[in-house]
């Protein structure tokens, strides 16, 4: 089990500590920057380490310093367990890249003791209801644990990037949005008003809960108003 050690209580390390400020080391080293397909450097020595440890992630669990095929493999693995992005290619959604979203991610689960002790179940939607008018749509909708939930629409498809997260918690994704709460809960209303008349929108729903994990109904189903 990885544990974050306290440099207080490990006197042998050999560390500088700030005056007056108390240092952690990780089982891991934090990934610095975002990484792509063909850089060797040390930051993709510390993904694959990191990755290593977790066979359904990376079952060859090869450590080189090189980002290739079977790297970018365990990255889409990753973002596909932890509903970070599971299609598209690395230039157009950040699927198999190591974007700002999967940094942070790989960074909050190294700073928490590693793979072990990471909540990586995303909620799960039900009773999920729409209803539409001319000029606005209402869902309703609940999640299975406390979330902060929003729907995203467009007249046109959406697209679904990898980002930095907001304060909700919620990756880059163009369109409009509303907000069901400003507080966690697991029963939610969100209504979009001033629609167009006979227009067809697309939408997503996206939950995310306390620790982060990401769930999505969509990403591009559709209605027409009235």
């Amino acid at each position: 089990m990885k544990k974050i050690m306290n440099v207080g209580t490990y006197s042998a390390l050999a560390l500088l500590v700030s005056v007056g400020l108390a240092s952690q080391v990780y089982a891991y080293n934090q990934i610095t920057a975002t990484l792509d397909q063909g850089q060797t450097n040390g930051n993709v020595t510390n993904l694959q380490t990191f990755f290593a440890d977790n066979s359904a992630i990376y079952p060859e669990g090869l450590i080189t310093g090189y980002f290739g095929g079977l790297t970018g493999a365990a990255v889409r693995r990753f973002q596909s367990t932890y509903n970070l992005v599971s299609s598209g290619t690395p230039g157009t959604t950040g699927y198999g890249r190591v974007g700002p979203m999967t940094k942070e991610k790989i960074n909050d689960l190294i700073a928490t003791g590693g793979w072990t002790t990471a909540d990586i179940s995303g909620p799960a939607f039900y009773n999920v209801v729409k209803n539409q008018s001319s000029n606005s749509a209402t869902f309703t909708f609940n999640t299975s644990e406390n979330t902060i939930a929003r729907v995203v629409y467009n007249t046109s498809p959406l697209m679904f990037n990898e980002g930095d997260m907001n304060s909700n918690g919620f990756g880059a994704i163009g369109g409009s949005s509303v907000n069901s709460f400003s507080n966690m809960g697991t029963a939610h209303t969100v209504t979009i008003p001033n629609l167009l008349a006979n227009t067809v929108y697309y939408y997503t729903i996206i939950a995310t809960d306390s620790t982060g994990n990401v769930s999505v109904v969509g990403p591009n189903n559709s209605f027409r108003t009235n």
